[in-house]
């Protein structure tokens, strides 16, 4: 019988392929086949918010696959990821696949890529879930309409290109506010005293300062403390007071979740949440470990669950039990709580087999995937010992003081009694210091004299509370209930790519975009990037995939809230109706010049003027944009207005005043340029290129470098009559270098675009001139020629960015001498922080 098995990747494809007999063909989807389009809405609102699904950039030759291989088989297994995201890419490979056979499919998931898993999977077999799929639909059109419709706000306001997201916005929020608070803060000064005590056998312990008259303190200044130490030192003999010792259990943490491994790896190995999930991807889908082909060596890494399975916890135990002796086992097995919105099916992240101990996998993974593989070994290993037990003593000295006040210094001393779970997962050696002190403690009782042998005092203020590392801001966002396991690391990502916040030294920091696209944001949405909005919306989200909320209920419902917030925010800056209907007023009389044809654009004021005034009659309204637009033409136009601007209203009076004014000093520009394009003779200049072959264009990463296409633009732009700026002038200076054997009168280019007599020579011998070599950039190439673990190039919308690749055009552009533009260096500057390469020795 064929058997036709779709997952999502050919990594996984490959390993379960070593796993099941020769039945079975495995084909990967490579994630969607069919996603909403690029370039419009996608989303038919006025039709219950339906879908226009469209086949995704690379699903055409998959599907024809996917569609030959359906017709021939008897059964059709479905295995996308255990998830949401996987549940729909399985719902729309059924949907494509229904037309091309009449044989049975069926969804299969299993949270860990080995063989038993994969056997017990296929045996198990059921139908998609057409709750999760729901749910994902609702998120991704959720997603759609907020991106589509809220960004070109941005565009026409902060900056063409930004945008905004209904979760990544209210993440920048977070960064933003926290930013805000660290500036705005103001320390305070305190005190701390810290009294250093002599027994009568002459040993001696620290103690601090801990209540006076049995109640918090706060010591503000320098002279205070002076007068809180002559009062104890002046007070009565010290004696000790109560000594109390306890036994104490650290109970060990429960297996990973995605955010607590996220954070984890963040904070232990500084990795980002986009790499840690790269790894654990990769070792999740297989690896190749000298077994006969790769298996998975962790459980599914999407989850929230901390649960385990009966037969992984078994294991573990019995691995302590060999590995570290019965009494690093508990009394009863360990079980861990899972929050209420976890998904008990699914398991925490775990070894797929427990004895595959780090040490043993050393040899078949590289740095980055060991060290993240021991991270959730330990931890699972961890998760199911005994508890550590630690002795705790704690000793109070009473003084009084002659200020008839009473001050209690205390010192404590933790001593490991049993090592547990932190043998495994902590660094369980004695702290010597430590241990000496709490034998000393534990020596003392009450009433034992003791002599004040010193006494220190310590100057502190108050500290801001510290930025976001993404640690922090994940687990902001999970506590907040914002975002989900399968969307923490793209929420950090976008962030970052965006160019709203910078990582500086592990440390999320927003930039002035960022601060912009926020303040905007709040302003004039904020309902929409409210925290609690949004996690209220995670929750119809969960209430989807459980059943109980239809997903088209819940996007009326949103909309319903949305759509007047969207329109408010649309003219929250529009000119009172009053003001508006005066300006078209004062402008019906004006006669139009005829329509001006600049470049490749037509500017037809009276067309656009009668556009406007037609609407505003229609709907009484006028956009903010549109009403500075007929100001510009009302400055246009002035010589024809000045009679009737004075019976204006005041404002609006200032308002046609400055943008004449800005008129008149734009005109002066533009003049300016005209007279200085005249002098250069530009004919000349473009000329002397005439028998020049310009290479074909190259694609280098997201960009296309034509230099046929650009040379014409500079060329149609100085022709009309514009002078070029001197951006433009250092791009043909470089380009005429790079042409120079093909130019016609080089001596000529030379002399218009002021290229030196040192270029001249340098090109004479058939190389470009050197620019002055730039340390810290080399510094930073140089850092970045070490990285071995590149990051995977990422597609969105149109571009692909790949790391490794521009690293290495940048490097060949210095290497050649060229000069790397601000922007470039920025990037650079950027991918050295991703990569933790330093600019500064």
């Amino acid at each position: 019988m064929s058997k036709l098995l779709i997952v999502e990747s050919p990594t996984k494809a490959r390993t379960i392929g070593k796993m099941l007999g020769k039945d079975y063909t495995i084909i990967a989807s490579m994630g969607h086949i069919r996603d909403l389009p690029e370039r419009e809405l996608g989303v038919d609102i006025e039709h219950n918010f339906a879908p226009q699904y469209v086949d995704t950039s690379r699903s055409k030759s998959v599907v024809k696959e996917l569609r030959a291989a359906a017709k021939t088989a008897d059964e059709i297994y479905l295995a996308p990821d255990p998830d949401r995201e996987g549940e729909a890419i399985a719902w729309h490979l059924a949907e494509v696949l229904e037309k091309s056979t009449k044989s049975p499919l069926y969804r299969v998931t299993f949270h860990e890529i080995t063989r038993s898993a994969i056997e017990k999977a296929m045996t198990e077999k059921g139908e998609i879930n057409l709750n999760l799929v729901d749910a994902q639909q609702a998120r991704r059109v959720l997603d759609r309409i907020v991106g589509y419709q809220v960004s070109p706000l941005l565009w026409s306001r902060i900056e063409k290109g930004s945008s905004a997201g209904r979760v990544q916005s209210v993440a920048l929020r977070l960064v933003v506010e926290r930013e805000r608070a660290i500036n705005a803060f103001q320390p305070e000064e305190y005190w701390v005293f810290a009294l250093v005590f002599r027994t009568a056998d002459g040993r001696e312990f620290t103690t601090r300062l801990f209540k006076i008259n049995g109640k918090d303190f706060k010591v503000g200044s320098g002279v205070e403390a002076e007068k809180l130490m002559a009062a104890v030192r002046a007070g009565a003999p010290p004696a000790v007071g109560p000594v109390t010792s306890a036994e104490r259990k650290r109970y060990a943490p429960p297996p990973f979740t995605t955010s607590t491994l996220q954070q984890t790896a963040n904070t232990v190995l500084h990795y980002s949440a986009t790499n840690t999930m790269r790894y654990a991807q990769q070792l999740y889908e297989g690896m190749d470990i000298g077994e006969g082909g790769a298996v998975g060596l962790i459980t599914y890494m999407r989850t929230d669950s901390v649960t385990i399975a009966r037969e992984a916890q078994e294991a573990a135990l019995s691995f302590i039990r060999e590995a570290y002796g019965a009494n690093y086992l508990p009394p009863k097995p360990n079980f861990y709580k899972n929050k209420a919105a976890a998904q008990e099916a699914h398991e925490a992240i775990r070894p797929t087999d427990v004895r595959r101990t780090p040490e043993a996998m050393a040899p078949f993974l590289d740095p980055m995937q060991l060290k993240l593989y021991t991270l959730i070994w330990r931890r699972f290993v961890a998760s199911q010992m005994a508890p550590a037990i630690q002795n705790l003593t704690t000793v109070d000295v009473v003084i009084g003081g002659n200020d008839a006040q009473e001050y209690t210094f205390r010192a404590t001393a933790t001593v490991p009694v049993f090592a547990g779970f932190s043998k495994v997962y902590e660094d369980a050696k004695k702290n010597k210091d430590e241990s000496r002190e709490a034998e000393v403690l534990g020596s003392l009782k009450t009433g034992d004299p003791l002599t004040i042998r010193d006494f220190k005092t310590e100057q502190k203020f108050t500290e801001p509370p510290p930025r976001y590392s993404e640690a922090a801001l994940i687990k902001e966002l999970e506590e907040n209930g914002i975002g989900r396991p399968s969307t923490y690391a793209t929420i950090l990502r976008t962030i970052q790519d965006r160019d709203y916040v910078n990582r500086e030294q592990g440390k999320l920091i927003p930039t002035e975009l960022g601060f912009s696209v926020n303040d905007f944001l709040v302003e004039r949405l904020p309902e929409l990037f409210d925290v609690g909005f949004t996690a209220r919306m995670e929750q119809e989200l969960d209430e989807i995939e459980e059943g109980k909320v239809s997903w088209t209920d819940m996007m009326a419902d949103f909309y319903a809230k949305f759509s007047p917030w969207l329109e408010d925010a649309r003219n929250s800056d529009a000119p009172p109706p009053e003001e508006a209907g005066a300006l078209l007023k004062l402008l019906e009389e004006v006669a139009f010049t005829a329509p001006e044809k600049v470049g490749r654009r037509t500017y037809d004021d009276g067309k656009f003027f009668r556009s406007i005034r037609d609407k505003f009659l229609e709907d009484g309204k006028i956009t903010a944009r549109q009403f500075q637009a007929l100001l510009a033409i009302a400055a246009k136009y002035r010589n024809q207005l000045d009679a009737r601007i004075g019976a204006l209203p005041p404002a609006l009076q200032e308002a046609v005043n400055a943008a004449a004014a800005e008129h008149a000093e734009r005109e002066e520009r533009r003049e300016q340029s005209q007279a200085a394009a005249a002098a250069i003779d530009y004919a000349g200049l473009f000329a002397a290129f005439d028998k020049v072959t310009f290479e074909p264009p190259t694609k280098k990463g997201r960009f296309t470098y034509d230099d046929k296409k650009f040379f014409n633009s500079l060329k149609r732009q100085a022709l009309d009559g514009k002078a070029l700026s001197e951006k433009q002038n250092a791009a043909l200076r470089r380009m005429a270098q790079k042409y120079r054997g093909e130019l016609t009168d080089p001596a000529l280019v030379d002399r218009i675009l002021e290229i030196p007599a040192a270029a001249e020579a340098a090109e004479s011998t058939g190389s470009a001139a050197p620019a002055a070599p730039n340390p810290e950039i080399a510094r930073l190439l140089e850092g970045l020629s070490k990285v071995t673990q590149w990051a995977e190039p990422v597609k969105r919308g149109r571009f692909t960015y790949d790391d490794r690749e521009f690293y290495e055009s940048i490097a060949k552009q210095h290497a050649s001498g060229r000069i790397l533009s601000d922007r470039q260096v920025a990037a650079l500057k950027k991918m050295a922080a991703k990569y933790s390469v330093k600019s500064e020795e």
